[in-house]
């Protein structure tokens, strides 16, 4: 068996649980962990993808992609609660009316997605096996270094200034080199190295941290019969915005210097 294909069957059986769940129900967990796995798939075909360029990603995924959204849909609503929730400068009796909004919201976008579910004709998440692309284990390990590599550079890459747009796609692109590293625990020869992945999770943690208040921010925003109730809760979520993004900086400083001196 090819040593990613492990990963895949792993992840398959993963998602598809997952989506059981929230057929029935906007389950939070299942909804984040939905998301993960489903991120992580697309990582390994894009992967695959720079190996055999016949293997188009947005093909495989092009079933999926409304029932996606969707359920993203859904994921933000939860960030969005949890977050208004969360501030400790404001009360409870302030938000009360926004957070019932935004949790009608989720109980809409469940619906639809369960529409969408219900009304394509796939009953789960089937992607090609690594067998089936016809790229030999050989092949995999050999471009193994060669896509990281890649990755990393553009992680690592701060020429100009670093506006939110490219904070965001930097953000997609360290997920993306984290979840390939992940792809090849079951390959033979792949050490972790814990120190970088300490590293990285961190910097992931303040840009998912910083991504949460963006979304959370354009959701408040378009809740225009709050407009004056939502406005104190912005400049908020903006302050802290702003913070995270300082200390994301300091961590991609440090986990450059830190991949220099290796």
């Amino acid at each position: 068996m090819h040593c990613l294909n492990k990963y895949r069957s792993k992840l398959i059986r993963e998602v598809n649980q997952y989506l059981r769940i929230i057929v029935e129900k906007p389950e939070e967990d299942s909804v984040h962990k939905f998301r993960v796995g489903v991120k992580r798939l697309t990582t390994l075909y894009y992967f695959l993808n720079q190996i055999e360029p016949n293997l188009v990603v947005k093909k495989v995924l092009k079933p999926y992609r409304s029932l996606f959204k969707s359920i993203g849909n859904i994921r933000d609503g939860h960030i969005a609660v949890h977050l208004i929730q969360d501030l400790d400068e404001v009360k409870m009796d302030q938000i009360k009316m926004q957070v019932s909004t935004l949790r009608s919201r989720i109980r809409k976008d469940h619906r639809l997605f369960r529409r969408n579910f219900r009304s394509s004709s796939q009953a789960s998440i089937r992607v090609p096996t690594v067998k089936s692309t016809g790229i030999s284990q050989r092949a995999i390990l050999r471009h193994k270094h060669i896509v990281l590599d890649d990755l990393l550079s553009q992680v690592l890459n701060t020429d100009g200034r670093m506006n939110a747009e490219k904070w965001h796609k930097k953000r997609i692109l360290l997920k993306r080199y984290h979840h390939t590293l992940d792809a090849f625990q079951y390959c033979p020869g792949h050490v972790s190295d814990k120190e970088e992945l300490k590293q990285i999770k961190m910097l992931e943690q303040l840009l998912g941290d910083w991504h949460d208040r963006v979304i959370t921010i354009q959701i408040l925003q378009s809740l225009q019969e709050f407009e004056n109730q939502t406005r104190s809760i912005i400049t908020i979520l903006k302050k802290q915005d702003r913070l995270l993004l300082g200390s994301a900086k300091i961590y991609l400083n440090k986990f450059t210097k830190w991949h220099e001196n290796r």
